[in-house]
């Protein structure tokens, strides 16, 4: 496929766990999925960032302007997203370049949840099979939980202690959103390594909507714009309460309480990474033994 599009392997720009990005042109980059990458997810995606388009956010969204396969693999031809990649940028700033770049980084987070799909469900738009939707939030929150723990039970039960308690502890925490309404736009992985920042270290592009994409709740990218910076080279602890004070002047103190449940809801939504990426994992285990010892405190 690189061959073909005369493109060799030292124009990869970057990879992550869907594909590989390498660049075509100044305008224009090569986008190859992996092995198996489900063609209608995929193609569901690609209709999802035209719609995206469409509404006029106010950051670039990716704009797919070629799809096919080649043998077994799918690609597709994208506009070069405007801007650098944040996760390259934040380890080089200090001082007031930093707090400025992290402060337009929180904000484009509620710009996100801006976008309103009121006519959807609650629950995922591009999930790879069959999206996971209900009508009640809370719901939803619990079902994809259920869905993960399937699988990743086995490993919390042997590395978070009190497991069970904690989980009757987020079901019950739970119950406060009975109710909730609205319905806007969650990018559901949101951190600096989908976000792309320009040269006045304003956020100007977010990228990667996929799987962990939902409509429900917006405070979700806040706490996830807090929290996912744990998992960054880069990060510095100082990094979190600068969020996090900047969160409660913009949204209010109650603000603080949805970011430690939506914590714990990300630690147990990502925990079945323990064998394919062990440095998140960790994170999990981290923020999860963190709320256990809060309990016992």
């Amino acid at each position: 496929m690189l061959h073909g599009f005369n493109v060799t392997a030292a124009a990869l720009l970057g990879q992550g766990g869907e594909s590989e990005v390498y660049a075509l042109d100044g305008g224009r980059v090569l986008r190859v999925y992996k092995h198996g990458a489900p063609v209608a997810y995929l193609e569901r995606r690609r209709a999802f960032y035209a719609l995206l388009r469409e509404r006029r956010p106010p950051f670039e969204v990716p704009d797919v302007l070629e799809a096919g396969t080649a043998g077994d693999r799918y690609y597709t031809v994208e506009r070069r997203m405007a801007g650098r990649d944040f996760a390259a940028v934040l380890p080089g700033l200090e001082g007031a370049e930093r707090e400025r770049a992290l402060a337009s980084y929180l904000h484009i987070a509620g710009q996100i949840g801006a976008l309103s799909f009121p006519e959807r469900p609650f629950g995922e738009i591009l999930a790879p099979g069959e999206p996971l939707q209900r009508d009640s939030w809370p719901a939803y929150l619990w079902d994809r939980l259920q869905r993960t723990l399937a699988h990743s039970r086995p490993d919390l039960e042997q590395d978070v202690p009190r497991l069970e308690a904690l989980l009757a502890h987020v079901r019950y925490e739970l119950r406060a959103l009975e109710g909730f309404a609205e319905r806007r736009l969650v990018h559901g992985d949101y951190f600096p390594g989908n976000v792309y920042i320009d040269d006045d270290l304003r956020v100007c592009g977010v990228g990667d909507f996929g799987y962990t994409t939902v409509v429900g709740d917006p405070r979700m990218d806040l706490a996830g714009a807090v929290v996912f910076l744990e998992v960054v080279d880069g990060y510095r602890p100082e990094d979190t309460p600068f969020l996090v004070r900047l969160l409660a002047e913009q949204h209010g103190p109650g603000i603080a309480p949805w970011v430690a449940l939506y914590r714990l809801y990300y630690a147990l939504y990502f925990s079945g990474c323990k064998l394919d990426d062990p440095y998140t994992y960790a994170w999990c285990v981290r923020s999860l033994q963190a709320q256990v010892i809060g309990d016992r405190s």
